[in-house]
């Protein structure tokens, strides 16, 4: 004879499944409450990193690509602007800050830049660090040397610059005889920085974070500078 269970119940080979069942979501439960949670965040990142590198990886964050200017192109960078106007070899020294020995046959390699301070408040032109962020930031590759900063008009050297006042400026570094030949190409870099004001250990404006912010190739010759 069949015996029906009262409305409600199950049959016991049923309540004996889900008992065991909820024995066991029960023992996971608490395992899984045991492990420390940054364990949890290592295991999924290791799945997620796992899963990425099955489907190509992470793909690199986008890098905009370093502007490249002319000779005659005004470049704007750490609240500058700047423009190169020529780059020449020379035997005198004329209004530069350098001082070549005729004895052993130093020449001068000399860029000209035409610079007006854009913040609102003179600014020297050359910095005491080695990454500056002003007019001595413009550098040539293979120098390591920065150019030495004076006026073309008056030969002062490290001049300040006035608010958006233009300034003619003579960067000039002391080669060798045959270093340097006429007609040779040179790639210079301009700065760019991050204005910051400081309110504790330093205080005031300064700049920070220098960083190239666009090349430019001349050849040795190129451009006029009266």
């Amino acid at each position: 004879m069949t015996t029906t269970p009262p409305e409600g119940t199950a049959p016991q080979g049923r309540s004996d499944a889900s008992a065991a069942r909820a024995r066991v979501l029960g023992w996971a439960r608490r395992s899984i409450d045991l492990i420390p949670t940054p364990w949890l965040l290592t295991g999924a990142g290791a799945l997620l990193l796992a899963g990425t590198a099955v489907f190509g990886g992470l793909e690199a964050a986008a890098v905009d690509p370093i502007p490249e200017v002319a000779v005659g192109e005004t470049y704007a960078g750490s609240d500058l602007e700047l423009t190169v106007v020529a780059v020449e070899l020379r035997d005198d020294r004329g209004q530069t800050w350098v001082f070549p020995d005729e004895e052993k046959g130093e020449r001068v390699l000399v860029v000209t830049v035409d610079a007006v301070n854009t913040f609102h408040a003179p600014r020297g032109s050359t910095s005491g660090v080695p990454e500056s962020a002003v007019v001595d930031g413009i550098r040539i590759e293979g120098l390591d040397e920065k150019g030495q900063v004076s006026r073309a008009d008056d030969g002062r050297g490290a001049p300040t610059l006035q608010p958006d006042v233009p300034a003619r400026l003579l960067l000039a570094w002391l080669v060798g005889p045959d270093d340097y030949r006429e007609g040779e190409e040179l790639t210079l870099t301009l700065p760019d920085s991050t204005h910051a004001v400081g309110s504790r250990v330093i205080r005031g404006d300064y700049w920070t974070d220098v960083r190239v912010g666009a090349t430019l190739t001349a050849r040795i010759g190129e451009g006029t500078a009266p």
